[in-house]
């Protein structure tokens, strides 16, 4: 084979390889539009008595977006992050309402945690705390083998989206873990070098991939950078 041939055949290689197996976790979802069809989907939650969920979102929508949506047969919002104009934490088909937005189009780190013992949760923006109180299902578990949906806002198991709850824009780092991170470690994630540091123990970034469905775009690799 000419050498020309044969380096030119090289570099399609390395550039194939570098697309169809790209890492596990630097990439970003990218949602281009309001719709019902592009969304992340990935089953097998377990329960939970207390959690954090952290994540990376760039947008700037004005739509009730929905970054994160678990539900279980009879309760559509077990767990949910709705409308990042005004987020709204549901626990168990109850909810609070707080005055965090995360649609002005830059990068921002998003973490919220609930216990059952008292209720309590907390909702941090860059590493902030920006609101928190108790009595938010207090005594209540989080039911397990439901379906885990990223863009989208289940009101049925699974489905059942409306468009104008759809996630318009990018989203990276997505972690679930089973306990309460502390006010330290999640402000040490938001100013990380890397909007890849942190791995949940329930779920980590690298577990959603292989759940993309419709047009859901990939950026790869991520461009999410912290301020």
């Amino acid at each position: 084979m000419p050498r020309i041939y044969a380096l030119l055949l090289f570099g399609l290689i390395i550039c194939t390889a570098h697309v169809a197996g790209y890492s596990s976790t630097d990439y970003a979802l990218q949602f281009s539009s309001s719709g019902v069809s592009d969304y992340v989907n990935i089953w097998g939650m377990p329960s939970l008595t207390q959690f954090t969920v952290c994540l990376w979102m760039k947008s700037s929508s004005g739509n009730d977006g929905t970054p994160f949506s678990y539900a279980v047969n009879g309760e559509a919002n077990e767990l949910l992050l709705l409308d990042y104009g005004s987020f709204e934490l549901w626990i168990g088909g109850q909810f609070r309402r707080t005055r965090v937005s995360a649609n002005d189009g830059l990068w921002h780190h998003i973490c919220v945690t609930w216990r059952n013992r008292d209720g309590g949760w907390h909702i941090y923006k860059d590493g902030l705390l920006q609101h928190h109180t108790i009595n938010l299902r207090r005594g209540y578990t989080i039911k397990s083998g439901g379906s885990l949906v990223l863009g989208q806002e289940q009101d049925g198991l699974g489905g059942s989206f409306d468009r104008t709850q759809s996630f318009v824009g990018l989203l990276t780092g997505v972690n679930v873990w089973n306990r309460v991170l502390s006010a330290s470690v999640i402000h040490s994630l938001s100013i990380a070098r890397s909007c890849l540091s942190g791995s949940g123990n329930v779920y980590s970034w690298s577990d959603f991939r292989d759940g993309i469905k419709g047009n859901t775009g990939l950026v790869i690799p991520s461009d999410c950078s912290p301020r």
